[in-house]
């Protein structure tokens, strides 16, 4: 008796040892799930549609390198604008003056002295995607030496002249032309470094001015800006352009700057700088451009192989998620529109595809945040983190029963979120389809389960350089 007795006694502790453990774990369990960081989505508030802000510069025309066409890719991540700039570095002697207009003396008023037929073909590519034009009238860039084209006109209303043609043959049919009905007109690029304009400062705004006045008397309805800086528009030449345009009453009807950065916190700051800094000079109406973007840890390194692998990190897994990232920030800014650099297919040194035509990682952020503009109405979230650039952002299209949401994680520690959904209209299941971009997926289909009408939340892993794109359907 009194072994059995001791017996129990000896199970009854190790059972209360092991409900003692297996408590523990559980408790550790449920605080982890109530800790997660948290995304909300609320389907009751509406914002409207998705601003213009997939934009890319270069189109699919490709005769340098690979010489593949990639329309058909270009449709997959629907670009709703595309800038001409540094074509040439796709598709040579296109878009830059001095391929249009190659003999600077030669008499601007003569068709015959227009090599217009490659930018045509260039154009027409673009157009047939649905895509407008953001015509940059000037010169690509030179990193080389010596520098060739980035030198000021030696005759600045001529150069204006020679513009003006150009937006005849565009819009007017001029020279055996078309009607194709380019609004944007940018002119110049980059003016405040030595790889782009060899000028100086007053120069440029003498540049500006000229221009700017002889296409608005050509076509009122003409949208023309600049200055395309690389640098923020509080600075030096960003504050005397603004000056300048309302001193002299220069045409401006959109300012375009550059942001290069490898941390979403400062791309945001650079923008809200720069925004302001427009608005502060009295242009409270005029559209605001960031005609060139994107993710860049060092533009060089200490060697060949170290620049060439930090730019690679721009189309690859990181890059991607600072992209999404800043792509649904920007939406709550006065930013119009933005074009990212670059959808070349070439021999360039960073792009949406490689040297042999095949896209990079990069390609599927901007498809994933298609796929949101695609169903229309944006809706509320909660969630962003700008600081370590941690993003949501969800549109719905309710009379079809879809909704998606596209998340993103930089550079964030936390690897698992929370995701609640608010305010679900429908009273049935949701199917909720997961698509995951990271080193090892390319906006795949990593998991698909049930939701109950009961709990409409779901756990996602999302660690650093990674983007989920999850996609519900009511059935």
């Amino acid at each position: 008796m009194k072994v059995n007795t001791c017996i129990k006694s000896a199970l009854f502790g190790v059972f209360l040892f092991l409900g003692l453990i297996i408590g523990n774990v559980l408790l550790a369990q449920g605080n982890v799930t109530a800790i997660l960081p948290e995304f909300t989505v609320d389907l009751s508030k509406t914002m409207g549609g998705f601003k213009p802000l997939n934009g890319v510069n270069g189109g699919p025309r490709i005769r340098l390198g690979n010489a593949f066409d990639n329309s058909e890719y270009f449709k997959t991540f629907g670009p709703p604008h595309v800038r001409l700039h540094d074509t040439r570095y796709s598709d040579e002697e296109t878009v830059d003056v001095h391929t249009i207009f190659p003999n600077f003396n030669a008499d601007e008023n003569d068709p015959a002295n227009y090599h217009f037929k490659k930018t045509d073909i260039y154009i027409k590519s673009i157009l047939d995607l649905g895509a407008k034009v953001i015509f940059r009238l000037g010169e690509s860039i030179e990193h080389g030496e010596p520098k060739f084209y980035i030198h000021p006109p030696s005759d600045f209303e001529k150069w204006a002249r020679i513009c003006s043609r150009i937006v005849q043959h565009y819009n007017m049919g001029w020279a055996e032309g078309f009607n194709w009905d380019i609004k944007y007109w940018e002119v110049w690029n980059e003016p405040d470094i030595a790889e782009c304009w060899s000028g100086t400062q007053e120069q440029y705004l003498q540049l500006y001015e000229i221009t700017a006045k002889t296409l608005k008397k050509l076509d009122a309805n003409l949208k023309i800006g600049g200055p395309a800086l690389a640098y923020n528009m509080d600075s030096e030449l960003g504050e005397a352009f603004l000056k300048h345009c309302k001193k002299t009453n220069s045409p401006l009807d959109f300012v375009s700057y550059h942001i290069y950065s490898k941390s979403t916190d400062d791309f945001m700051k650079r923008i809200e700088t720069s925004n302001a800094t427009i608005r502060k000079h009295g242009f409270k109406d005029t559209e605001i451009s960031l005609s060139e973007w994107n993710y860049v840890t060092s533009w060089s390194g200490k060697s060949r192989a170290e620049s060439r692998d930090g730019l690679a990190q721009t189309m690859a897994a990181p890059g991607s998620a600072f992209t999404v990232a800043v792509l649904s920030y920007m939406q709550d800014t006065e930013l119009d529109m933005a074009q990212y650099y670059s959808a070349f297919g070439t021999i360039f040194r960073f792009g949406l595809f490689d040297a042999s035509g095949v896209p990079k990682k990069a390609i599927h952020a901007l498809e994933a945040y298609h796929k949101m503009v695609q169903l229309g109405t944006r809706v509320s979230t909660v969630g962003n983190n700008q600081e370590t650039g941690v993003s949501i952002i969800a549109s719905t299209q309710l009379s079809d029963g879809k909704i998606a949401v596209l998340l993103s994680n930089f550079e964030d520690d936390a690897s698992r979120y929370k995701l609640q959904m608010k305010n679900v209209p429908f009273q049935n299941q949701l199917k909720c389809s997961e698509y995951l971009l990271d080193d090892k997926h390319n906006l795949d289909l990593d998991r698909e389960q049930i939701l109950s009408s009961k709990d409409f939340s779901v756990i996602v892993d999302l660690p650093k350089s990674s983007v989920r794109l999850l996609l519900f359907e009511s059935f």
